[in-house]
């Protein structure tokens, strides 16, 4: 086994400390005897020792184990390392300093809390609806570099892995598509200039075939990473709940769920960030986030990039968050619905971290084991309530 990409490191080592046999090989053996990887090695080693030895009721110094590890994941570099089934599940209560840590999501601590969960609540995968203009509708995610379709002298092929791609040199008739991403899902659409965007769940694009005259013009409802190809002389322009982003040539997270809140966060490059019923433009640099809400001023600060974008690599990851925040996420990404129960459990907060691919019961299993939640499952609906109220 070798690992060859920055971004592939934390998952090289998790993936030894899960199978202490590789530390036999000699690649593996090579690699620690650098003085920088033998130090990620410990720190994950600590970690994930430090979560074990809780879970048992050792006393142990967890916050310094996991703000030492926390630190190295929020580096400021633009390096994301992405979470498998392999990696550790944490939840914590914020307010009262519980640790939960599950280091595999295949063990059975908390299962017991949700009986028949893992059966009927899974995790989301690749898969969209492509419509056209006349309202044609195309399952996407069944192909593997597949012509779907050829419209206006465009080319739409498709990949079950690498997402939706538009492609061709003629200019014809313009025409408007949708990408829709279902609960569950989540998906990947190369637009015509090159420009990529990865749509998370619950989440619609529509877009033009092919980019013409001065703008680059689409439209988000939900949540999505933009990569947009660089054009001076063609500013891109995302249109999501009344709030227009204009770009360049950038890379961005918009999330504009149906709640009138707005989110726009600035990963490289620069943004212009402006109301559709105010003239006000506001600039962001990278590593700001513009938080716009109807009614109210918005509010641009400097922020933690990687809990904005954590979702494109594959990973929840939340710090002092509200439930009802969390919960939100996970239910559009495994499928279930929600009934809270009591008015201040919403309100509850947590941090936590854990790959998209983890299963859903152990997540709930670790909540309720802060003594803070109940949870249960009705069908498909998850009941949380407050404990003790």
């Amino acid at each position: 086994m070798k690992v060859n990409e920055k971004n592939d490191q934390l998952e090289f080592v998790l993936n030894v400390l899960n199978h202490p046999e590789l530390l036999q090989d000699e690649y593996v053996r090579e690699w620690l005897s650098h003085a920088e990887n033998k130090k990620l090695y410990e720190e994950c080693r600590l970690y994930l020792e430090a979560g074990l030895k809780l879970e048992v009721g050792d006393s142990v110094d967890v916050r310094r184990e996991f703000e030492k590890f926390k630190r190295r994941m929020t580096s400021p570099t633009r390096v994301l390392y992405r979470w498998t089934a392999a990696v550790a599940v944490v939840v914590i209560l914020v307010a009262s300093g519980w640790w939960l840590m599950n280091e595999m999501p295949s063990r059975e601590s908390g299962r017991e809390v949700i009986v028949g969960m893992r059966s009927a609540v899974v995790p989301g995968k690749n898969q969209a609806v492509l419509v056209t203009e006349t309202g044609r509708e195309i399952v996407l995610g069944m192909s593997s570099g597949m012509r779907v379709m050829e419209e206006g002298g465009v080319n739409v092929t498709d990949d079950s892995t690498r997402g939706v791609r538009y492609s061709g040199t003629e200019v014809g008739e313009v025409r408007y598509h949708t990408l829709r991403v279902p609960k569950g899902g989540e998906y990947r659409i190369v637009l015509s200039d090159g420009t990529e965007v990865w749509l998370n769940s619950e989440s619609e694009l529509r877009y033009p075939t092919v980019f013409t005259g001065e703008r680059r013009v689409v439209e988000l409802k939900g949540e999505g990473y933009f990569s947009v190809t660089r054009d001076e002389r063609q500013p891109f322009i995302v249109v999501a709940s009344g709030v227009r982003t204009k770009v360049y040539g950038t890379e961005f997270n918009v999330k504009a769920y149906a709640d009138n809140k707005v989110d726009v966060t600035l990963v490289e490059g620069k943004v212009a960030v402006k109301r559709a019923s105010d003239d006000s433009e506001y600039a962001l640099t990278p590593g700001q986030n513009a938080h716009l809400e109807a009614g109210a001023v918005p509010l641009i600060e400097k922020v933690n990039v990687h809990k904005y974008i954590a979702w494109k690599e594959g990973y929840f990851y939340y710090e002092n968050e509200r439930l009802e925040v969390i919960v939100n996420d996970l239910k559009r990404w495994y499928d279930f619905d929600v009934v809270y129960v009591g008015s201040g459990v919403k309100d509850l907060r947590f941090e936590l971290w854990s790959g998209r691919d983890s299963d859903i019961g152990v997540i709930m299993g670790l909540l309720t084991k802060t003594n803070r939640v109940s949870v249960r499952l009705d069908g498909r609906t998850l009941i949380v309530s407050e404990r003790g109220k």
